[in-house]
């Protein structure tokens, strides 16, 4: 029985075991084929895609004691020497533990010695990133313009890192991640050539884990199997790997659009989760996938219940920034149940919807959320505009400036309903007046705290709710812009009165200073 980890017992010796990196493969084949060989090859992408491997394989091709083919025969001593690591004419090299210029000046070196026993000295540098400036400028003219009988493969997950001049000296392929098509099948073929029972639906887990990685899958199929004793149970494993239930996502959706807080709660504490992490993941996942469907009415495989148009698409855009946003901390908190808890719960503050906008009904053992205020909206909504259509033409009151301050001032505002009103202000017409809030504070206040500012207005300006509408404008005068720019006219004032202050010109003159106008305040 062979011994050997999977991740090294299934790693492909030969170009046609190579997955989901075809068009680098094809290229390699065509080159050697036609005979047209760099000096250099860079090989870049992320970690399990197959760049050392290929490199190891390219290699193989060119040291074939039968011959250059993109079929080395696998059978030869330097074929056979590839495989187990110990081939004098393929020297591979770790720059992450070689990084000085000395290691690479005694290299380079080297590189006029003829090859021990095949038609080329190959050097593979695997991790080339993590040489130093030193060490690159020390490889540059070798890699340019090598000897006849030396090759140089590069392999990174980085190749940003790598200066422009190497990348410029090399053939690049950017490798790819692989499918998770192509990994689900990689890792069904590897359990039946292990005689590992499985159940259906368990190597589509395992790929979706690796994350496009082909070492990954294996390493991560290599624990399941030791888990599940060689038997793959599809609930256990999505345990073992913290897979998250997209109906617990879409659960969360729902209650969220309804603001209900506590049945969120309930669902974080019953429901078997533990990686919160990727639940916060399939959250931002899901509200993209939601967004863009609505966007381009495309359902996109996604339930009925998101596609009806009772989640707001201005909304949505808001819960994606706020999730997104929740990631960068979601590290460092001690408790992260409680941390998305209180995330979901900004989310419903931010996003509230008046009662009873919409009721819970079943159809076909499924819950849908039917917004039954949808088609009254829009009704009132054109009704409205052709209201503000017939009025256009008579005269509009607009609500001074100064007014609209003894208003404010009047009231008992606190918090966010403070900030509403000095960034807002106020025009009645003789049927509809128009609450006219500032553009760049569209996403900042929840709906109920407009609610509730309107009905302050309603008593104080004699108005009726029904008839006052909500719009969003750039550049309209406010409190908060009238005070900045008094702010700006106080502090030229006070520069004025001083800068010619002899006392003052004196002080400038023995400490070569300069009056800042912008920290100028009364004392």
């Amino acid at each position: 029985m062979n011994n050997k980890i999977l991740a090294l017992k299934y790693r492909p010796r030969f170009f046609d075991q190579v997955i989901g990196q075809d068009f680098c493969v094809q290229s390699l084949q065509n080159s050697i084929n036609l005979n047209k060989l760099h000096n250099a090859y860079l090989f870049s992408g992320t970690r399990g895609v197959g760049k050392t491997t290929i490199a190891r394989i390219f290699a193989k091709s060119l040291l074939c004691k039968e011959g250059i083919s993109g079929i080395p025969c696998g059978k030869c001593d330097s074929c056979l020497s590839i495989d187990n690591n110990n081939n004098l004419d393929l020297i591979e090299i770790d720059a992450a533990s070689r990084t000085k210029v000395e290691d690479t000046r005694t290299l380079m070196e080297n590189v006029q010695y003829a090859p021990t026993s095949s038609r080329f000295k190959i050097y593979l540098i695997d991790e080339v990133h993590m040489l130093s400036t030193k060490s690159f400028n020390a490889l540059l003219k070798t890699v340019e313009e090598p000897p006849e009988h030396v090759k140089f493969l590069l392999a990174t997950t980085d190749p940003d890192k790598l200066p422009e001049t190497v990348i410029s000296r090399c053939l690049h392929f950017k490798l790819e991640a692989i499918s998770h098509a192509i990994l689900s099948d990689h890792i069904k073929h590897t359990l039946t050539k292990e005689n590992i029972a499985f159940e259906t639906n368990t190597p589509e887990i395992i790929a979706e884990a690796a994350k496009g990685s082909a070492r990954d899958s294996m390493s991560i199929l290599e624990q399941c199997i030791s888990y599940g004793n060689g038997n793959l149970i599809e609930k256990d494993i999505s345990n073992l790997l913290g897979i998250i239930d997209e109906k617990v996502v879409d659960e969360i959706i729902v209650n969220l659009h309804q603001n209900n807080i506590v049945d969120i709660k309930n669902i974080l504490e019953t429901k078997e989760i533990n990686n919160y992490a990727k639940l916060l993941d399939k959250l931002i996942e899901r509200v993209f996938q939601i967004s863009i469907a609505r966007t381009i009415k495309n359902n996109d495989n996604l339930p009925d219940i998101f596609l009806k148009g009772s989640i707001k698409l201005e909304d949505l855009q808001l819960w994606y920034s706020m999730l997104l946003q929740a990631k960068e901390d979601f590290d460092k908190v001690t408790s992260k149940p409680d941390h998305l808890l209180m995330i979901l719960l900004r989310i419903t503050l931010f996003t509230e919807y008046p009662p009873g906008h919409s009721e819970r009904v079943s159809s076909d053992g499924q819950d849908e959320i039917i917004n039954n205020q949808n088609e009254k909206k829009e009704n009132i909504a054109i009704k409205k505009k052709d209201k503000t259509k017939d009025i256009e033409h008579k005269t509009t009151r607009y609500v001074s400036l100064d007014s609209w301050e003894s208003f404010v001032n009047d009231q008992d505002l606190q918090g966010l309903m403070l900030d509403l009103s000095q960034n807002s202000s106020l025009y009645k017409k003789e049927e509809t007046s128009v609450l006219v809030i500032d553009s760049s504070k569209k996403n900042t206040y929840p709906q109920k705290c407009i609610d509730d500012f309107i009905e302050i207005i309603t008593k104080n300006f004699d108005i009726s709710s029904n008839n006052i509408i909500i719009e969003y404008q750039d550049q309209i005068l406010t409190l908060y812009k009238k005070s900045i720019s008094e702010n700006i006219k106080s502090k030229e004032d006070m520069y004025d009165s001083i800068k010619d202050n002899n006392l003052v010109k004196e002080i400038e003159n023995v400490f070569d200073a300069k009056i800042d106008k912008d920290n100028i305040s009364k004392l």
